[in-house]
């Protein structure tokens, strides 16, 4: 069953190469970004409930605290009122629809890297990057760079720690790619692509609420 969806993933990759003038890699930022697309009215809105999760959190804080002093000691009594505080401002776990967009994902991924993998070997050049089938730096720069676009972007990250939280997701981008197969990183580039519109996205939402808000 693995092998058959890898294999009809090669296929559609190959069909894709033939139709873009024979190019393996714009084919695969082009897979990559039609996946991303497909998920993302998904995943924005996850993004966006992330978001009102957070403000409504930050603005329980004081409640919260005083909850922390009532109950001193007593941490189940405290889980208790806080859970209650929680459910009575509709703030459920969340993680939910997230680990289901995981499952999602996931399995695709795989495929579509395994799939690459398989198309690698006859895989030329594209753009700068002169053999697909090895790392490239520039590349690799590129998709750090698109990560830490995303992270700046996105308004669900308070600001105080924006800029120590945005340098660990860059810098894990940046080896990863550094040491995958061109052809791979390009995958990721096109995904991390859409996760700059994501956040561009995210970000436009966020300020239409505080304006119409500040209006009402």
């Amino acid at each position: 069953m693995w092998s058959l969806f890898v294999e009809g993933l090669s296929h559609a990759l190959s069909l894709m190469a033939h139709g873009l003038g024979g190019s393996f890699g714009l084919a695969v930022i082009a897979l990559a970004m039609i996946v991303r697309l497909a998920l993302l009215p998904w995943t924005l809105r996850l993004a966006e409930q992330g978001w009102h999760r957070q403000k409504t959190m930050l603005a329980l804080k004081p409640r919260l605290d005083a909850l922390r002093e009532l109950h001193g000691k007593d941490a189940l009594a405290y889980a208790c009122a806080a859970q209650a505080l929680h459910k009575e401002h509709g703030i459920a776990g969340g993680l939910g629809s997230g680990l289901l967009v995981t499952a999602v994902q996931a399995p695709v991924g795989a495929g579509i890297y395994a799939a690459i993998r398989q198309g690698l070997a006859g895989a030329g050049s594209f753009l700068w990057i002169p053999r697909l089938a090895r790392p490239d730096f520039l590349l690799a720069l590129t998709v750090a760079a698109l990560s830490y676009a995303a992270i700046t972007l996105n308004p669900a990250m308070p600001a105080q720690v924006k800029t120590l939280l945005q340098m660990l997701p860059v810098l894990f981008s940046f080896l990863m790619v550094w040491h995958l197969a061109a052809g791979l990183g390009l995958y990721w580039a096109g995904s991390s692509s859409v996760n700059v519109l994501q956040a561009a996205l995210l970000r436009r939402r966020v300020r239409c609420i505080g304006t119409s808000r500040s209006a009402g």
